[in-house]
C-alpha cells in the first residue's frame, strides 16, 4: 500500500471503501455519501478490497459482516493490519451482541441495517475524522522521535568537544575556568531542552484528560440516576455499579494524566505511607496480574512525609508496573517501607540527599534485571528497552519528577539475572499525619428553594448537572456561553453562579468578573476538568475561589454548591479577554 505523507491525507477529499455483496446497497451508500462530498467505491467481496488497497489509502472502511468469501470482523483485522489508522464501521442486517463485543477495539462504529442517510453519514464522517486524527497523531509521534534522536545527536557530539576543550585547559587555569562556564551553560540548556519535550507531552496529556473529564462527569452521574430509578431491580442496580465503578477508576487515570501534564492540584500533606501503600495494594494487586505474588513489608512507628497522596499512589503503580513487565513469566514483587539517616551528603542518589532523615519505600521483582548501561539512563524521558510501541520511555521519568519535587531522591540497584530493586528517599515531614476520615466534613447538599446559574458549554453536562440541582429543591438557570448567561443575569434574580471555567468566548473567569458588577450578592462557583491552575503558571484561580473539579458526583457538586452559597467566595481580578479565550473545540 502507497504512503502519501499525513498532510497529503489531510488535504485531500476523503475516501471510503464500501465492502458488501449486494450491489444495490453499494450504489446506495455510495450516492448517499456523494450528497455529503465524500467519494466511495464499492467492492463485492474482501479479496477485491485487498487488491486495490495496494496502490490507495481510504480513510473508512464499510463493511458489510457477511461478505461472500470472509467475514466483517475477519476482513476489518486485515485491513487494521495493513494500516492500523483506517477506520472501520461494521455494518450488519441483524443485531448480535456477540459482534458487538468482538468489534470493541477493532472498528470505529457497529451500526444495524437499516441505516437512515443521515446517521450514516454522521457515523461516516466521525469515522473519517478519527481516521486523520490518528494518522497525524502517528506522525507528530514520529517528530517527536526524530527530534529526541537528533538531540541525542547533538548532545553526544557536544560532549566530544567538551572532552577535547578539557584537555586544553588542564594547562591553563583561565581556560580550565571557562570550560566550565561552557559546561554549565551547555547542562542548562539540555535541561530547558528536555522541559520542553516534556511540557508538550504534559499539554497533550492534559487536554485528552481534560476532555475524558466531561464524559466520565456524565457517565458517572447518568449510571446514578439509573441507579435510583431500578432501586428495587438488583441485577440492573449491580451492573450500574460496576458501570459506576470503571467509570470511577477511569477518572484515576485521566487524573495521573493531569499529574503527568502538571494540571492537576498538587494537596501536600503529612502522609503515613503505611497507610498509603495499605489502601492502595488492591490496585496494585490487579495491575500487575495473577502470575505475579506482591509481598508488603509496613514499617512499625514510620514518621510520616508531606507530598501529594494522589502522587505517591502513581509512584507505587508505576514501579509496579514496571516490575511485572520484567517478569513475564511470574515472580515476586516487594514492597518494604523503613526510615534511615543520612549521616552526611549522599550523592550516589539522584539528585543527591543531604544529611537528615528519610522514609524509605524500597521496590524489588525478581525480573530479568538490567545492565549497568541500562541503569545509567532508566530515568531519561523516552528512553526504553521495551518493544516499539510498547512503552513510551516516561513511567520512571514521571516516578523520579514526583520523588524530585516531593526532596527526596531515588537509587536503583539492578543487575542481569538478579532482578531490580528502586529504593525511594522522602524526608520525614515535621507535622503529623493528617486524618481525612476524621476531619470529613459533609455538608447538607439540598437546596432550600434557591436559584442557580449554570453555566457550561458541554450540552449532555449542562443538562445533567441541570437535572441534579433541580431534583434536589435548587431552581436552574441554564446557559451554553456567556453571552447566554449575561442575558439571563440581567432579567433574573439568583443565588449562585456555577460556571464552567474556561470555555470559547466569554469565559468563566470573565462572566464572573461581569455578573459581579450587577450582581455582587450572588455567590460564584467554578467547574473544570483542569486543575485550579487553569492555564499555566501564574494564571491560577486565588486560594479562596471554590472550584469543583471535574468529574464529579452528585454528592461533591451539591456539597460544593452548599458551601459555596453558605459562603460566598472571590473570584478572580479581572482578566482580558484574549487570554482566558480557548478554540472552541475544548470544553471546559
Amino acid at each position: 500500500m502507497s504512503e502519501p505523507s499525513w498532510a497529503d491525507g489531510l488535504s485531500r477529499p476523503p475516501l471510503v471503501y464500501i465492502i458488501d455483496d449486494d450491489p444495490g446497497m453499494r450504489e446506495t451508500v455510495t450516492e448517499i455519501l456523494a450528497l455529503a462530498g465524500v467519494t466511495a467505491e464499492g467492492f463485492g467481496s474482501g479479496k477485491s478490497v485487498q487488491t486495490a488497497l495496494e496502490g490507495a489509502r481510504p480513510d473508512l472502511a464499510l463493511i458489510d459482516q457477511r461478505l461472500p468469501d470472509t467475514t466483517g470482523l475477519a476482513l476489518a483485522v486485515s485491513l487494521k493490519a495493513q494500516d492500523p489508522d483506517m477506520g472501520v464501521v461494521l455494518l450488519t442486517g441483524y443485531a448480535s451482541t456477540d459482534n458487538a463485543i468482538a468489534a470493541v477495539g477493532l472498528a470505529d462504529d457497529f451500526l444495524t441495517k437499516p441505516v437512515l442517510p443521515e446517521d450514516l453519514v454522521r457515523n461516516v464522517m466521525t469515522g473519517i475524522d478519527r481516521t486523520r486524527l490518528r494518522r497525524q497523531n502517528r506522525h507528530l509521534v514520529a517528530r517527536l522521535k526524530e527530534m529526541n534522536s537528533s538531540l541525542e545527536a547533538t548532545v553526544a557530539e557536544r560532549t566530544r568537544e567538551l572532552e577535547e576543550a578539557h584537555k586544553l585547559a588542564l594547562q591553563d587555569h583561565a581556560a580550565r575556568e571557562q570550560l566550565q562556564a561552557q559546561a554549565e551553560r551547555e547542562r542548562l540548556e539540555n535541561r530547558l531542552h528536555q522541559s520542553r519535550r516534556l511540557e508538550s507531552l504534559g499539554m497533550l496529556a492534559g487536554g485528552v484528560a481534560h476532555d475524558f473529564n466531561n464524559l466520565l462527569g456524565i457517565i458517572i452521574n447518568c449510571a446514578g440516576f439509573v441507579a435510583e430509578a431500578m432501586a428495587d431491580d438488583e441485577p440492573v442496580r449491580a451492573d450500574v455499579g460496576e458501570i459506576i465503578k470503571a467509570a470511577e477508576q477511569a477518572a484515576q487515570l485521566t487524573r495521573q494524566l493531569l499529574i503527568f501534564g502538571r494540571r492537576d492540584p498538587v494537596q501536600l500533606k503529612a502522609l503515613d505511607l503505611n497507610v498509603v501503600v495499605a489502601d492502595v495494594q488492591g490496585l496494585l494487586a490487579r495491575s500487575i496480574g495473577e502470575h505475579v505474588q506482591l509481598v508488603v513489608h509496613p514499617s512499625a512507628g514510620l514518621p510520616p512525609v508531606h507530598a501529594d497522596r494522589s502522587q505517591i499512589e502513581a509512584v507505587l503503580v508505576n514501579l509496579a508496573v514496571n516490575a511485572r513487565d520484567a517478569m513475564p513469566g511470574g515472580g515476586t514483587l516487594t514492597i518494604k517501607l523503613g526510615v534511615t539517616r543520612l549521616e552526611h551528603e549522599d550523592t550516589s542518589l539522584l539528585p543527591p540527599l543531604s544529611r537528615g532523615r528519610y522514609v524509605t519505600v524500597s521496590v524489588s521483582d525478581t525480573g530479568a534485571g538490567m545492565s549497568p548501561d541500562v541503569v545509567a539512563r532508566i530515568f531519561e524521558p523516552f528512553f526504553t528497552t521495551k518493544p516499539q510501541g510498547q512503552g513510551s520511555g516516561l513511567g520512571l521519568a514521571t516516578v523520579h519528577g514526583i520523588v524530585t519535587a516531593a526532596g527526596g531522591g531515588l537509587s536503583v540497584q539492578s543487575e542481569p539475572g538478579a532482578g531490580t530493586t528502586f529504593l525511594a528517599f522522602f524526608p520525614v515531614a515535621e507535622e503529623l499525619a493528617s486524618d481525612d476520615a476524621a476531619t470529613a466534613v459533609t455538608p447538607d447538599g439540598g437546596g432550600r428553594g434557591e436559584t442557580i446559574l449554570v453555566v457550561e458549554d458541554e450540552p449532555a453536562l449542562l443538562r445533567v448537572v441541570t437535572r441534579i440541582l433541580q431534583r434536589n429543591d435548587y431552581a436552574v438557570l441554564a446557559a451554553t456561553n456567556g453571552t447566554e448567561a449575561l442575558a439571563l443575569a440581567a432579567d433574573h434574580e439568583f443565588d449562585l453562579l456555577l460556571t464552567d471555567a474556561v470555555m470559547p468566548g466569554i469565559s468563566g473567569f470573565e462572566l464572573a468578573d461581569r455578573v459581579r458588577q450587577t450582581r455582587p450578592q450572588s455567590s460564584v462557583l467554578f467547574m473544570s476538568g483542569y486543575s485550579p491552575d487553569l492555564a499555566g503558571a501564574g494564571r491560577g484561580l486565588p486560594v479562596d475561589t471554590a472550584l469543583v473539579q471535574k468529574p464529579f458526583t452528585q454528592r461533591a457538586l451539591l456539597e460544593a454548591v452548599r458551601a459555596a452559597i453558605a459562603t460566598p467566595r472571590g473570584v478572580p481580578e479581572p482578566r482580558s479577554p484574549s487570554e482566558d479565550q480557548r478554540p472552541a473545540n475544548q470544553p471546559g
